[in-house]
């Protein structure tokens, strides 16, 4: 395994920055499309690291004496595959918590949760690249369901079209972990997350010159100008590096793992923005998650069903 402590610290480092911008993502979502702000985001994070691409890469030409470029085949492939990705992803997410908010104020902090089953579609990518199925994925992914359940499933049997717009955002993010797990030992991870942010900004310009003519506007993307600079250089900038970063010490369920924190942080600064506490049934479900989270990874389920199964075979 090729986890370790500086790869982890990397990653809790970005679900601490992703958790808190959901709120950001809310607010700038009463001035501005979901396309415009991904865009702007987009733009912003890929000009902060152009700069840093720069200076890492004099830093690495000056300690081993040997000239690089800059921009390489592998960064330019690896960033439009995990840019399309992310690109995807973010639209769907900002899509959900537009949708979700047009509801309730503070429904950003479920909006985390759900994004955050990730954690379970990861492993079981895994599986199809082949790896073993574990009993704590199985484990998870039906204490996961149930936890989606409560959060998303209201009174009368209906889900929310923005929760389903967010569990899709968690199916594109898993696709987006994958892409970098296989790009991050093949290109620097500055340049990868550079590119990455630029192949965003170009498909999301695309979709709000053609489905956000109406909100666009300088007066809306000065009101929303905060929520823009803080996801573009926070969220996008610092926290999606430290992933591609982070990525190249854990394996890509571990990350996952770590990365599934978000949703904690993001009710968290739900919980204090808004001064909204979440309701029982939301509660339960995201405590149903959380466990989840914690099953896939923990070697619990496996002992316990393990020795169940054994029973019976016996």
């Amino acid at each position: 395994m090729k986890s370790n402590l500086k790869g982890s610290l990397m990653l809790a480092l970005a679900t601490v920055i992703w958790g808190t911008a959901f709120v950001f993502q809310e607010e700038a979502a009463k001035y501005i499309g979901s396309f415009t702000l991904n865009c702007f985001r987009s733009i912003v994070g890929a000009l902060v690291l152009i700069p840093v691409a720069l200076i890492m890469k004099n830093i690495r030409v000056k300690k081993t004496g040997v000239p690089e470029k800059l921009i390489t085949k592998s960064s330019v492939i690896g960033g439009i595959c995990c840019g399309t990705a992310l690109a995807v992803a973010a639209n769907l997410q900002q899509l959900g918590i537009v949708l979700n908010a047009d509801l309730a104020a503070g429904d950003s902090g479920k909006a985390g949760f759900i994004t955050a089953m990730y954690i379970i579609f990861v492993p079981v990518v895994a599986v199809f690249g082949g790896r073993k199925l574990r009993f704590s994925v199985v484990a998870a992914v039906l204490v996961g369901v149930l936890g989606l359940y409560f959060i998303s499933v209201k009174d009368g049997f209906t889900v929310a079209t923005g929760d389903i717009l967010l569990l899709l955002c968690a199916i594109a993010f898993t696709g987006h972990i994958m892409v970098i797990d296989y790009f991050t030992t093949r290109a620097d991870g500055v340049t990868l997350s550079m590119i990455q942010f630029a192949t965003a900004a170009v498909l999301s310009g695309v979709l709000m010159l053609t489905m956000e003519t109406d909100t666009l506007s300088v007066s809306n993307l000065l009101n929303a100008a905060m929520p823009i600079l803080f996801c573009g250089v926070m969220s996008s900038g610092i926290a999606y590096t430290l992933q591609i970063v982070g990525q190249k010490y854990s394996e890509a369920t571990v990350a996952s793992l770590i990365m599934s924190l978000e949703s904690l942080f993001a009710m968290i600064a739900a919980c204090i923005f808004y001064s909204k506490l979440p309701t029982v049934r939301e509660a339960i479900g995201c405590t149903l998650m959380m466990v989840a989270i914690f099953i896939v990874e923990t070697p619990f389920a496996d002992r316990v069903f393990g020795s169940i199964f054994k029973r019976k075979k016996a």
